[in-house]
C-alpha cells in the first residue's frame, strides 16, 4: 500500500492527502517530522514532507508527488485532459506556490513565534502577495471553481497555499486578501465545504499539539 510521510499541520502534506482522498486511494500515513530523523533522509533527500512511498520506491516534493499521483491513478483527473489547459493548472499552482504560500511564511516568525519580522520585510512580502492577487485574478476565475465547473489540482493547491496566506496577512496586516479577487471568497467557501476539507482541518487543528511538542524538543 501507498504511504504518505508527514504531519497533519503541513499544507503540503494535506494538498497531497486531499488528492488521494479525492481519488479515492488507499494510502497509510506515517507521522513524520522534517529534520527530526536523519534516516528519513533516505527517502526524502532533503529531509521534507510530504513523501510518498511506492512499490517503485520513494517520492519527494509536493509538485512531482502531485504529478506523479495523478499519472498513477488517472480515475477522477485533477488535471485537464487538453495539454493546453493542465499547463495553465499548473501555472496557476506554481504562482499559488510563490505569491501566496512561501511569501506568507516568511511572517511566521512574527505570527506563530512571537519574534520581530522587519519592515522591509513586511513590505516586501505584502508587495508579492499583492501581485499573486492581480495575478490571480487574471488566471483563475471561479464559475465556481478556478478553471470552471469541475475541481483541478489548482484548486487543491491553492486552498493549503492560502490558508497559509490568510493566517500571515491577517495577524500582520490586518488584510483579507480574499476580497482583492473577485469570486475569490466565495471559492475559498466552497473549497472549505467539502468533506474532505473539514476533515483534513480537523486533523489540522488536532495534530497541533504535537506539531508544536515536537518543535519544542528540536529546540
Amino acid at each position: 500500500m501507498l504511504k504518505v510521510y508527514g504531519f497533519a499541520v503541513s499544507n503540503y502534506f494535506n494538498m497531497v492527502k486531499h488528492a488521494l482522498l479525492y481519488k479515492g486511494v488507499e494510502f497509510e500515513e506515517v507521522l513524520t517530522f522534517p529534520g527530526m530523523d536523519p534516516a528519513y533522509n533516505d527517502k526524502s533527500p532533503m529531509g521534507k514532507v510530504p513523501c510518498i512511498e511506492t512499490e517503485h520506491g520513494c517520492l519527494a516534493e509536493t509538485s512531482v508527488i502531485l504529478n506523479y499521483i495523478e499519472a498513477a491513478y488517472p480515475a477522477r483527473p485533477l488535471l485537464p485532459a487538453d495539454q493546453w489547459q493542465r499547463a495553465k493548472v499548473s501555472e496557476l499552482m506554481k504562482m499559488a506556490e510563490l505569491y501566496f504560500e512561501l511569501p506568507g511564511r516568511r511572517l511566521f516568525p512574527e505570527v506563530l513565534a512571537g519574534q520581530t519580522v522587519s519592515a522591509d520585510i513586511k513590505a516586501e512580502v505584502h508587495e508579492t502577495i499583492s501581485k499573486g492577487c492581480q495575478a490571480l485574478a487574471i488566471l483563475g476565475k471561479p464559475a465556481p471553481y478556478l478553471f470552471g465547473e469541475t475541481m483541478t489540482m489548482a484548486d487543491v493547491v491553492l486552498r493549503y497555499c492560502m490558508l497559509t496566506c490568510k493566517l500571515a496577512t491577517g495577524a500582520v496586516y490586518q488584510w483579507d486578501v480574499l476580497a482583492e479577487v473577485p469570486g475569490l471568497r466565495a471559492w475559498d467557501d466552497l473549497m472549505a465545504s467539502a468533506d474532505i476539507s473539514k476533515q483534513l482541518d480537523k486533523a489540522m487543528q488536532e495534530g497541533m499539539g504535537a506539531f508544536l511538542e515536537a518543535v519544542r524538543a528540536k529546540a
